[in-house]
This record gives structure tokens, sequence and C-alpha cells, in this order.
């Protein structure tokens, strides 16, 4: 049984580390900017923001490992670059816990601004104090949802899409089954890539999910722009060797929409 610190303990990855962690009979702690967030019972939390820098001595002290879950896509020089040197700063004074960071698959090959700066959060950690690992994701199922509701799928008659993005989406559960298995091995550096069972196209998910809701809707594929689509069209976000997730997109809505 060890001391855990999650960050980002209540979000999406984060609650799913956090579950898995007293499962396994961890010691688990948070960060949280909320001074009572709903939390599991048995979770200590520590009040603090890694931007800040509150609270992040008190956060590390005694712990034997770091799982990093916080990351904000429109402040990531803030939360993930400038709140991991913070944290390792605090750790490397605090004693010398494993950090296991989740990555992107494809930051090192994007110019998109949250990828760079994703990556550039690598650097700090691979040049840093402490042991480390870190695991390169594809999308969640959970951000494909997000991004297909944000088109109008659940209003819309003609729901667009944006032409020729193609994602492997993976169940966040299993990524944070990985997370966890990966904090109790040890320090291993850069980990392989982890992928959903699937790759499909923006359209054939978006016409599941339609199906799934019972919706006679159809959908229009166009030529949207954005420079987060064009990662998604480029295919670095992609990695079919390594289908490691086994829950599928349609399982998972399934899931959540079967009552």
């Amino acid at each position: 049984m060890a001391t855990i610190l999650v960050t980002g303990g209540t979000g999406t990855l984060g609650r799913e580390v956090v579950t898995r962690l007293l499962d396994q009979h961890h010691t688990t702690r948070i960060l949280s900017q909320q001074s009572s967030p709903s939390v599991p019972r048995g979770v200590e939390v520590i009040t603090g923001d890694l931007v800040s820098g509150t609270g992040l001595r008190e956060a590390v002290t005694g712990t034997d490992a770091i799982i990093y879950c916080a990351s904000s896509p429109k402040s990531a020089h803030q939360v993930d670059v400038g709140g991991m040197r913070s944290l390792l700063q605090a750790a490397r004074a605090s004693g010398s816990p494993h950090v296991v960071y989740i990555s992107i698959v494809g930051v090192d090959r994007s110019s998109y601004p949250y990828y760079v700066a994703k990556r550039e959060t690598e650097v700090i950690i691979e040049q840093g104090p402490l042991h480390w690992t870190i695991v390169h994701a594809t999308q969640f199922h959970d951000y494909v949802l997000r991004l297909i509701q944000s088109f109008g799928a659940d209003t819309l008659p003609v729901v667009p899409v944006p032409e020729g993005l193609h994602f492997q989406t993976i169940d966040v559960g299993e990524v944070a089954d990985h997370l966890v298995s990966l904090m109790e091995q040890g320090p291993t550096g850069h980990g392989p890539d982890i992928g959903g069972p699937q790759v499909c196209s923006i359209e054939e998910m978006t016409e599941a999910y339609l199906r799934i809701r019972g919706r006679q809707a159809t959908v229009s594929s166009e030529a949207l722009p954005g420079s987060i689509y064009d990662v998604f069209r480029s295919g670095i976000n992609l990695v079919p060797d390594r289908t490691v997730g086994v829950i599928t997109w349609e399982a998972f809505l399934h899931r959540l929409y079967d009552l």
C-alpha cells in the first residue's frame, strides 16, 4: 500500500484513477482548489492550486507517487507546464516520489498550441529531479461525445461534422487502470502508447450516436476549419498498432444510454 497524490483528481480521468487507487487500498490524496470537493470516502483532500503553488508542499509530503491528471487546453502553460514545474520542485524538497504523467498521442509531432505545451511538460519531467513514467493515450470516448454533441447532434435534423476526422478513442476507465498499473510497477520512462480498439471516422461515430439515441437526423460532412481538426485529419492522433483498449465507441454509448 502506497500514498499517492492525484492532481486533477475531480476531473474525468482523475476521478477514475482515484476510484481504482482506493480499490487497491492505496492511501489516496488529491489537490483541489475546493475545500470540500465531492470525492469518495477515504480520500484526503489538500486545498491548493498548481498555478499559484499554494498547498503543494503539504500535498507532496510523504507521497510515494504522483499521478498527474491535471490539464487545461485553454491554460496549458499555467496548469500543465507551470504546474508541473512547481510540483516537481516541491516534491524534490520532500522526497523522491515517482511521477506518472498522462500525455496525448501525437504531441511530439504537432504545432497545435495545447500539444506543444504537453510536450514541453514532458521535457520538464524528463530533465527533472524525480523518477518518472510518461504514457501517451488517444482521445477518450468522452471527448468525442462532447464534440459530437457540440455539433448539434441532440437537436439538429442535419448534423454538420468536419470532414476527414478519424479517432481511435479509448475508455477513460481503461486509461485509469493503465496509469495505476504503471504507478505500481515503478518508473519506466516513456511507456508504449495506448489507443482504443477501433479507428473510426467522425461520420461513423456520429451516426452510431444518433442511432443509439434514437434520433432520425442525418450527418453532413463539411469542410469546417479548425487547428484541432487539422490534428485529427493528419492521423498523428492514431496508433493502430497499439489497440490496448477493448471497450468500443458503441459499447461506451450503450453503457451510457441503455437504461
